[in-house]
């Protein structure tokens, strides 16, 4: 079973590309992976994806994220690491890949009960979550 749509992922790439950069928010889990790294952020530290690469099915849409002040960071993550404000204009073509991301993932690794909860997740209408 394949993850991604590769007709979808084009269309999305073309359109990020188009709009960079894109303002997004880490992951609790991504602010970790950063804090090894020895860089330390707060969890409404606000990020700006600076380029993007597809690797495939095995990593997905791939994001090079720079800091507030312009300033290139050392995280490099998924997007379905990220988090976009809803009322950025692609925040609805993003956030549907994530979901399906999410869901196909948790599938092919039999966690059929996760790809349940993720189907039902609604997100806020307006901010990061606000």
């Amino acid at each position: 079973m394949s993850i991604d749509d590769p007709r979808q992922v084009r269309f999305l790439i073309e359109k990020m590309e188009a709009s960079l950069p894109i303002p997004v928010r880490a992951t609790p889990e991504t602010l970790k992976i950063a804090e090894t790294k020895g860089e330390r952020y707060k969890p409404d530290h606000q990020f700006s994806i600076d380029k993007i690469f597809y690797m495939g099915d095995e990593g997905g849409i791939i994001c090079f994220l720079k800091n507030e002040s312009g300033k290139q960071t050392s995280l490099i993550c998924s997007l379905t690491h990220l988090r976009i404000d809803n009322s950025h204009p692609l925040a609805a073509d993003i956030q549907s890949y994530q979901k399906k991301r999410s869901m196909r993932i948790a599938l092919q690794d039999g966690k059929t009960g996760k790809a349940l909860r993720i189907a039902k997740q609604n997100r806020p209408n307006k901010g990061f979550g606000k």
